[in-house]
């Protein structure tokens, strides 16, 4: 593409705040002037390891923001640009979800227009009664008119009594009032909260997958979530407090090494594959008098790889036996996969094994830009707080999402009255 025919518009970040690391991503929009359809460009990204958060939430405020400010530090430097909000992900282990029913009465002489659909969710909102959670989103998973049931879409249609049944994907409104807190002192403000199993289907699910039924593992650090999506909409989500880090915490353990060094020894020798290697892989060995360099085959490393991972995929087997009699089986029928986890080779062929149905890795796709960092399994659901804010910026957000906190809904979740 001749950059002087290109156009960038808009400015929009991701701010993903993990308990292995917090990552910032900044992109625009890019038209080249032949297409009606813009290309999301990666113009900066920054990251840094951890501090101050852990699966339970925010363990050291301070810690959190000196993290966040040196990971959006290093996105605007190489963006060459500054921010001023961010799309922030909310963790699986920390999200609530509950099914509501709503009716909404009309005159049954004129069309169901947008503004019918956004009161049903208005009342699925107001029918959250605890105050002390906040709503993310609110999806529909089918629609009701008068006798016709699972309808997808009764927008232009008549009728005298319209219910939805919406999913509800709520947290801990404490959460929320520190995390905004902690962004806050960052001279930063908060575009929108995204559920970052939400965020990460948004950047590796294809549409028709997300049409047709599908469940994505995004494997991270210490956590694994579970996202099980159908007709568009994610319908159940679930997570195993069990990720890569407890892969390399095993072979440190298992071979007498350090952290550092058995996250070195997953990256360069690990794998799901059984090859029976009897390749000798180098150890430094803590503790040990005189060298302290021993040698392991490579089937010991695959061994205790392997191990954790069959306890991975056991609990997430669990989860989805729990989750079968909630959803639509067809979402089991294909198994994706994401995560900084699922680099080792022989991953798909285990997971096929496992689950007994179609696997496939699945990387981000329709961010470019800044080599391609995004591309890398390890930051799905950063791009997809991308594709998320992309949606906002364009006006393409579905009704069925939380828009973004203007200042007065800022102030009435701080009073405690949103």
């Amino acid at each position: 593409m001749n950059s002087s025919q290109s156009k960038l518009y808009g400015a929009f970040a991701g701010l993903d705040v993990g308990t292995e690391k917090v990552s910032c991503a900044i992109g625009s929009l890019q038209y080249d002037g032949e297409s009606t359809s813009p290309q999301v460009l990666l113009s900066g990204f920054g990251q840094r390891a951890s501090r101050g958060v852990n699966l339970s939430g925010i363990s050291d405020i301070d810690a959190l923001e000196d993290t966040i400010l040196n990971a959006v530090y290093a996105a605007e430097e190489t963006a060459k640009k500054n921010i001023k909000e961010v799309y922030v992900n909310i963790p699986t282990s920390l999200i609530q979800t509950r099914k509501v029913v709503t009716h909404l009465s009309l005159s049954g002489q004129t069309p169901i227009q947008p503004t019918h659909i956004r009161k049903l969710f208005n009342l699925s909102k107001n029918s959250q009664t605890d105050n002390s959670q906040y709503i993310i989103h609110v999806w529909p998973l089918s629609y009701k008119l008068d006798d016709m049931a699972n309808i997808q879409d009764p927008t232009g249609m008549i009728g005298e009594d319209l219910s939805a049944t919406c999913h509800v994907v709520m947290t801990n409104k404490s959460y929320i009032k520190n995390l905004m807190h902690c962004i806050g002192r960052c001279n930063l403000d908060v575009a929108g909260f995204v559920a970052d199993s939400y965020a990460a289907g948004l950047a590796c699910l294809i549409n028709d997958e997300a049409e047709l039924g599908a469940t994505l593992l995004d494997i991270g650090g210490k956590s694994t979530q579970i996202a099980c999506f159908y007709a568009g909409n994610l319908v159940w989500f679930g997570s195993v407090p069990i990720g890569g880090f407890h892969i390399t915490s095993d072979l440190a353990r298992g071979l007498s090494t350090t952290l550092s060094q058995a996250e070195r020894i997953k990256t360069l020798y690990g794998s799901f594959e059984d090859k029976n290697s009897a390749e000798q892989v180098p150890i430094t060995q803590m503790g040990k008098s005189g060298p302290n360099v021993d040698y392991v085959s490579r089937q010991v490393i695959f061994e205790i790889m392997k191990a954790r991972m069959d306890d991975i995929f056991d609990c997430v087997i669990e989860n989805l036996r729990e989750a079968s009699c909630e959803v639509n089986p067809v979402v089991f029928q294909k198994i994706l996969l994401t995560g900084g986890a699922c680099h080792a080779q022989g991953l798909t062929e285990l997971a096929t094994a496992r689950f007994g149905t179609n696997v496939r890795i699945a990387p981000q796709s329709g961010i470019s830009g800044q080599n391609s960092v995004l591309q890398s399994l390890t930051f799905s659901t950063c791009a997809g707080l991308l594709h998320y804010a992309v949606q906002d910026y364009t006006g393409r957000t579905s009704t069925r999402d939380k828009k973004p906190l203007s200042f007065w809904q800022r102030i009435s979740l701080w009073l405690g009255n949103s």
